[in-house]
């Protein structure tokens, strides 16, 4: 449940980003369409009355569409507002810097030479909001340097405190997340539990009747029905263990009794155990392992985990079919893979083959004599042994790709540590 706490409080932690982040981008984009719509609003004026702002009286005069954007123009705008016009004149640039202190004669004909070259009536270049005379004569300038500048101090500042209340409400929620995961934390618990409780309570009436099924063949013979209680109820103590494997399994968290286990001798030698269960069934068992391969974990974990995925081979391996077992080591990681040939159904989700009790084909399963809990084993010791197990379908067949961690014993000294 941990880990289930630790993914909802990212969770929230992610959210909350991802809203300030959208909220402060949209502040961003409205804050400079507002001052584009100004400024266009104002070198409109400017070009309008031939490169200078007209008085207050004659700002009247205008419609309320043409000044839309300048509710707050007033006497002194004309001398508060910074602006250059440069005029261009058989390729040479004259500018009219009476209304800017900042910008040098050299710097307004680099500028006007720009806005020429961007075809565009308006535009931004370096803080400056430019427009393009029709006959691209003229070209006027708005210093709105200072409006960005403010725009980037509140941006800012909003994200600032933006970045407070994220860690705020993470804080909080990481605190209140244990009230949150506890009911789950309980039904878990209470599942494990039941499963553990009835697996034991199981055993005893199924020793019972294998003893007696046992007295009755020896009395009365072996026949037909005394064989099927027998092997129902070998099925049935298979399962019940293999449900309280999982379920230990599933109650630890960090990998226990962790030494080198080599793992190229254990993949050999189980199959060479099931080799006999290929040739029944007239299958090539082809194998790529690479020698002396050694990965630190648990021994009895990792020789169940090949187990289950060579059994799971041998049992769904098509007659006449072909099964390839592979065993290579990398950097951070130990690949291993099984394939089997066998018919593949689009319509199946393999994501799913890990889950308990999970039959693609119930009659084939049955057949087979799967219990839906191997596949559901093997990817719990992946998962302990920091790695990830999947079923690649193509080929002809279906492949177990799994990666195991080659970092446990270093993974295991710093938990130590800590």
């Amino acid at each position: 449940m941990k880990k289930l706490r630790r993914k909802i409080v990212i969770g929230v932690f992610i959210s909350a980003t991802l809203v300030f982040a959208l909220t402060i981008m949209l502040f961003n984009l409205s804050t400079i369409v507002n001052i584009n719509r100004r400024a266009d609003s104002i070198t409109g004026l400017i070009y309008r009355y031939n490169g200078e702002l007209p008085p207050p009286k004659e700002y009247a005069k205008l419609s309320d569409d043409e000044k839309i954007h300048l509710y707050d123009y007033d006497e002194d705008s004309p001398f508060r507002i910074r602006y250059f016009v440069a005029d261009i004149r058989s390729n040479t640039v004259t500018a009219d810097l009476d209304h800017i202190a900042a910008i040098t004669n050299s710097e307004a004909e680099e500028m006007a030479q720009k806005a020429l070259k961007k075809n565009n009536q308006t535009g931004t270049i370096e803080g400056y909001r430019y427009r393009v005379a029709d006959n691209r004569e003229r070209v006027i300038f708005l210093d709105c340097t200072a409006d960005l500048s403010t725009m980037h101090m509140l941006s800012l500042l909003i994200s600032l405190i933006a970045l407070a209340f994220i860690l705020m409400i993470t804080v909080v929620f990481y605190f209140f997340s244990n009230r949150i995961v506890r009911p789950f934390e309980e039904n878990a618990r209470m599942q494990k539990q039941f499963i553990t409780d009835a697996s034991h309570e199981l055993k005893t009436p199924l020793a019972i009747i294998s003893a007696n099924a046992e007295v009755l063949a020896y009395k009365d013979g072996e026949n037909e029905w005394i064989h099927n209680i027998t092997e129902q109820v070998t099925r049935i103590s298979e399962l019940v263990n293999e449900l309280l494997t999982l379920n230990r399994l599933e109650e630890v968290e960090v990998v226990a009794g962790i030494e080198p286990v080599p793992l190229s001798d254990i993949m050999n030698k189980t199959a060479d155990n099931f080799a006999e269960v290929f040739n029944s069934k007239h299958v090539l068992a082809e194998r790529q392992i690479e020698p002396q391969v050694v990965l630190n974990g648990n021994p009895s974990q990792l020789e169940r985990l090949v187990s289950v995925l060579v059994e799971n081979a041998s049992k769904y391996a098509a007659e006449n079919g072909k099964v390839v077992m592979t065993l290579k080591k990398e950097m951070r990681y130990t690949i291993m893979t099984v394939f089997n040939t066998c018919e593949i159904d689009e319509e199946t989700d393999y994501k799913h083959l890990f889950d308990r009790f999970y039959r693609p084909d119930s009659s084939r399963t049955s057949k087979t004599g799967g219990h839906g809990i191997g596949l559901s084993i093997a990817k719990r010791i992946v998962t302990l042994h920091n790695g990830t197990i999947e079923a690649v379908p193509g080929n002809g067949g279906l492949t177990f790709h799994v990666k195991l961690s080659n970092r446990m014993k270093a993974l295991k000294e710093e938990k130590h540590g800590g």
